[in-house]
């Protein structure tokens, strides 16, 4: 992309813990349609059994002046039951975890709240990339992305082994003897405007049951207010993501989990 659909990377910059939390954590947003519909075929066998690790990478941004900002810390988990966890750690922490008995809950854990809906149709299975398929396809035998992904081949990174794959601007690479656990990933904007994520740690094997655990005294809020905080005050949102936040909260309306 040229400079002209980024006209101040300093805006991108402030906005960045925003819309990555939105990214990850929205289902109903238009940024993560692509992902939803590899994931919600219930129908689909599982064809492979989930491999547990936690990978933590730090995301680094280089911009067209040569400046460089560090971004957010991210952490994927994956358990052995199908859980999944997703935690981003920048002006503050959020996480969203995938249950493999249905639920979604998503938090904010620097204000103590969290949003919590029924993902009845999830399968486990497509949320884990299949090394036997050089993770282009997830553990149900279906393509990660609805968008066409290109695998470029093996490299080593870091010491693992990986599985280097292409989609539009961004590349990843995936550690084939880790559950294709990403171990980095790259989104160049433009020749001179990147995004970096580099490994922090990988760890094999059943994650820490902190990542997972739910503080019983978290508020039960929708996602706007989750993200935003009460006053749902955001002077760097735009229109598409204020969008992408009223859409989330008419998604929570229809899949808001009942109190038990």
């Amino acid at each position: 992309m040229s400079g002209k659909y980024f006209p101040n990377w300093r805006t991108i910059v402030r906005l960045a813990f925003i819309l990555v939390v939105m990214a990850i954590a929205v289902q109903a947003g238009s940024m993560l349609h692509s992902r939803i519909k590899a994931r919600t075929d219930a129908r689909a066998a599982r064809v492979g059994r989930p491999i547990p690790y936690t990978v933590t990478l730090r995301e680094t941004v280089h911009d067209p002046n040569g400046t460089t900002t560090m971004g957010p810390e991210y952490c994927f988990a994956i358990r052995s039951d199908g859980s999944t966890l997703m935690r981003t750690i920048g002006k503050g922490s959020q996480r969203t975890l995938y249950f493999s008995s249905g639920f979604q809950v998503d938090t904010n854990d620097g204000t103590n709240a969290k949003t919590s809906m029924r993902r009845p149709n999830e399968n486990p299975a497509s949320w884990q990339r299949d090394p036997d398929s050089k993770c282009l396809n997830s553990l149900a035998g279906k393509p990660m992305t609805s968008t066409p992904e290109t695998f470029l081949g093996e490299e080593t990174i870091e010491g693992y082994r990986t599985a280097k794959i292409a989609n539009g601007g961004t590349t990843s690479w995936h550690a084939l003897d880790y559950g294709c656990a990403l171990v980095k990933d790259r989104w160049d904007f433009s020749a001179t405007e990147v995004s970096e994520k580099k490994l922090v740690a990988l760890v094999a094997g059943e994650p820490d049951a902190n990542l997972f655990d739910v503080p019983t005294h978290y508020r039960e809020v929708p996602p706007s207010e989750r993200i935003l905080g009460p006053k749902k005050e955001c002077a760097a949102c735009n229109d598409h993501s204020n969008k992408v936040l009223q859409m989330a909260d008419e998604d929570y309306k229809r899949l808001a989990a009942k109190p038990q």
